[in-house]
């Protein structure tokens, strides 16, 4: 069985989830970036979700008028740090299986992934 492990995690792509703080814990509406790979080893994947409060879907459909295409989704009724990287660690260990690609697939049910319709030339 292969062991996942969450590397980083990051808001937008640059700026550490464990040092972000929203202005406001319960208006929250942002892309993360995760690099997930095989625990101990080099390397990893890229996999993003949104993240998104109550107040955050309100705030997306003033803004934008649709929110139905913000997927894949991580709903909290506020930020919580330890909240979320707990979610999301046990996510991540819910998809450990006997290959990388058979944990990919399971990854891909709660994240987008970096090669998601890559198509070698």
């Amino acid at each position: 069985m292969i062991k996942l492990a969450l590397y980083s995690a990051c808001v937008g792509g640059f700026i550490n989830l464990r040092k972000w703080q929203p202005e406001n814990e319960e208006v929250v509406s942002e892309l993360i970036n995760l690099e997930i790979g095989i625990k101990n080893k080099k390397g990893s994947d890229g996999f993003t979700f949104n993240l998104v409060t109550p107040q955050g879907f309100q705030l997306l459909l003033r803004e934008k008028g649709i929110i139905a295409t913000r997927r894949p989704l991580l709903i909290v009724e506020r930020y919580d740090f330890g909240q979320i990287w707990n979610s999301l660690e046990e996510i991540i260990a819910s998809c450990q299986d006997d290959s990388w690609s058979l944990c990919v697939e399971k990854l891909k049910k709660y994240f987008d992934w970096e090669y998601d319709n890559y198509k070698e030339k």
